[in-house]
């Protein structure tokens, strides 16, 4: 099936062909012409040639997804899809916090996220080697590390393509000596193999599943509006050889996205033509049956106009997830009575603050912020509660076309730090359909206190979001992402 998107950005007709054969999700490269002067984010003055990147992200729980085809998918009911998603997202939460814990206490380096622990949330393809060879990997905006299943297989993942990538059929393939800077600054420690030279890489997970094997770079291949190859070289990533079996089901590998110097956009900042921008707009929770969501690299084709600064952890540096500042949350017209300090990240062991993050299905409060907008919730949308743990559910059968569905919104600090920024969470970023008929349930949790809270992707669905990591923000506009 072939499609033709196109977009159009100030003084300039963007055409994107991207082809998806059945369920393979090519990843398309398309060279976008700015004018000099032009509004975008990051423009560079003195370079009208900007690269953009578009692949397509499919979810876990979508009937082509080898992650769901790996955990049944067809036998799962939606009520078991939104438990499952509420059991990862208070387990992501409190490995997130456990990794700050750790980092602010010790400083030893574990892991970055318990990214993928039952699959993660979404796949896409990439193309890695020379000739280039295929493969289904994790994304994520919550994790570093680019690593995949690699030969010789000690103990490999029962995977996508069930072939792991072979060094040995790439001739672009090169295997990182003790002293490159691949191997010194890799983000988890790292042994010099006295034998072989190389460079050996243990990296565990939360849940103490792991990746390990020869840290290395190759060629990752995208392809371009002509369907000529457009080759990137030198893409630093870890070849595992020897995998937790049951912790990725489906999959070949993960790619990080986070603001680590070793994550997929932070490397292809670093190539000619690229800025270190990349955006997705994620299709709703209730939407994956049948949908993929779109994905860029590069200066998005876009006019967004709302972003929030990106902070660092003050106390926990090593910490690369994208943390912003909440200074409160509405419920439908009604301002909530919590104290700004309750998204604040502590200024004694860097816990607590919020984050966006794409790896996490539900929105995660601490209980004093989440009660408060349960509570105002519940005061607006008067429909009786059928189940009230981990999350409310709520019997809508009565509603009519006038029944109100109130907002809830989170304030964030602007770029320019005047008058707040609103993010809205419309009913489809808030009430998700259960099996039972006429039954909806809130996508929002609550956490201990000091654990990280979160915007997941249910709350990110619909808007275009856009990381414009090169100038420390994220954007948003709403819009429909099917």
């Amino acid at each position: 099936m072939e499609s033709l998107l196109i977009r159009r950005a100030p003084g300039v007709l963007v055409l994107v062909v991207a082809i998806m054969l059945q369920a393979n999700i090519q990843i398309c490269l398309g060279r976008q012409i700015l004018s000099t002067g032009s509004a975008r984010p990051s423009d560079d003055e003195s370079s009208t040639t900007q690269e953009v990147l578009k692949s397509y992200w499919i979810h876990r729980d979508h009937p082509d997804s080898p992650v769901s085809a790996a955990n049944t998918y067809n036998t799962s009911s939606q009520s078991e899809r939104i438990a499952a998603a509420a059991r990862r997202s208070l387990t992501r939460a409190e490995y997130f916090s456990r990794r700050v814990l750790d980092d602010s206490s010790s400083g030893n380096f574990d892991s970055p996220v318990e990214a993928v622990v039952g699959g993660g949330e979404y796949a896409m393809e990439v193309s890695v080697g020379t000739p280039p060879q295929h493969f289904i990997v994790t994304i994520d905006t919550g994790s570093d590390l680019v690593w995949l299943n690699c030969k010789p297989c000690i103990q490999c993942i029962v995977n996508a393509t069930d072939k792991p990538f072979d060094p040995t059929q790439s001739t672009s393939y090169h295997k990182a000596s003790c002293t490159d800077a691949a191997c010194t600054r890799f983000p988890t420690p790292t042994n010099c193999d006295v034998g072989t030279g190389s460079c050996d890489y243990f990296y565990q997970y939360g849940d103490l599943s792991y990746t390990s094997g020869i840290v290395a770079s190759e060629t990752f291949t995208f392809t371009a509006l002509d369907g000529s190859s457009f080759p990137i070289e030198h893409i630093t990533f870890g070849c595992g050889q020897n995998e937790s079996i049951s912790a990725f089901p489906g999959v070949d590998g993960l790619v990080g996205l986070d603001l680590s110097n070793f994550s997929l956009p932070s490397q292809l900042s670093l190539v000619s033509g690229f800025t270190d921008i990349f955006s997705y707009c994620l299709i709703p929770f209730g939407g994956t049956a049948a949908n993929y969501s779109t994905f860029y690299f590069g200066v998005p084709e876009t006019n967004i106009s709302t972003y929030t600064p990106i902070y660092g952890n003050p106390v926990v540096p090593s910490l690369t997830f994208y943390y912003v500042n909440v200074t409160g949350i509405s419920v439908g017209n009604v301002s909530l009575d919590i104290p700004a300090y309750i998204f604040d990240i502590s200024s004694t062991d860097g816990s607590g603050g919020i984050i966006f993050d794409s790896g996490t299905t539900l929105n995660l409060l601490i209980t004093a912020a989440y009660v408060a907008v349960r509570q105002e919730f519940e005061n607006q949308f008067d429909f009786p509660i059928v189940s009230n743990y981990p999350y409310v559910c709520f019997d809508v059968s009565n509603a009519t076309a006038s029944t109100i569905y109130p907002n809830i919104v989170f304030h964030l600090q602007s770029v320019s730090g005047a008058e707040p920024v609103d993010f809205v969470l419309y009913a489809e970023n808030i009430l998700l359909q259960s099996t039972e008929t006429g039954v909806l349930c809130l996508s929002i949790m609550s956490v201990l206190t000091g654990t990280t809270m979160i915007i997941g992707n249910t709350a990110q669905a619909d808007h275009e979001m856009v990381f414009d990591r090169a100038n420390h923000k994220i954007g948003w506009a709403h819009t429909t992402c099917t």
